[in-house]
């Protein structure tokens, strides 16, 4: 009888947490981070305000929480828009391929509240445990990938390993999309984004390139 007490609390327990978690991602999508509270999320939960900060340190632990799962969603629709392309593209046509399709999800399904928000949360360092700053996470080993296989077929060239080399263009992308949100809407992120990467490639460019004048 107390196994099943114990199961039955640590089941209620999941189903408490899984209602705050759909609810706050409910509320979200429809007002705003910005604009929902903890109260109100537990309220659209039907949960005690208690039980919340049982499951979350806070909203901004809840909205890593949400951010983690969507990077892990859409890093697999990367993987599989990145395997759609033809077998015979060059390294850096694959490579802005990505970049376009990247700046394409951020503008039209992240959106340009979301990653103000989204920043703040990873300068304030309140929480670490992001996976959009993980390097361990699936799009930076794509970076990688890509890198790897135009030194491999001496289409680029580097005095950096291909690792150095994507974690330094990761960080080129968390430096355009800065950009485009302290100049928005001024700028649109999937021009500002090909053209900046069009010069970074040219940087790395291998001695069997091929036809480069349109690169930048």
């Amino acid at each position: 009888m107390q196994q099943k007490n114990r199961i039955s609390r640590k089941e209620k327990a999941v189903q408490t947490k899984n209602k705050i978690y759909t609810s706050a991602e409910q509320l979200f999508n429809k007002h705003g981070i910005e604009n929902v509270n903890v109260d109100d999320i537990v309220k659209q939960a039907g949960v005690a305000k208690g039980s919340f900060y049982v499951h979350f340190e806070s909203k901004d632990a809840l909205i890593v929480m949400l951010i983690n799962d969507y990077v892990k969603k859409v890093d697999t629709d990367y993987k599989t828009y990145l395997e759609s392309l033809p077998t015979d593209m060059l390294p850096r046509e694959v490579f802005l391929s990505l970049v376009g399709k990247i700046a394409d999800v951020i503008t039209e399904s992240i959106g340009y509240e979301n990653m103000k928000i989204l920043y703040r949360i990873q300068i304030g360092k309140d929480i670490s445990d992001s996976a959009a700053i993980n390097y361990g996470r699936e799009l930076y080993k794509m970076f990688f990938k890509i890198i790897d296989s135009g030194i491999s077929q001496r289409r680029f060239h580097s005095d950096l390993s291909a690792d150095e080399t994507a974690k330094h263009f990761v960080m080129a992308y968390r430096g355009v999309v800065y950009e485009w949100c302290v100049r928005y809407p001024e700028v649109n992120l999937k021009d500002l984004a090909l053209r900046h990467f069009r010069i970074l490639l040219a940087g790395i460019k291998g001695e069997d390139d091929g036809d480069t004048a349109n690169l930048i």
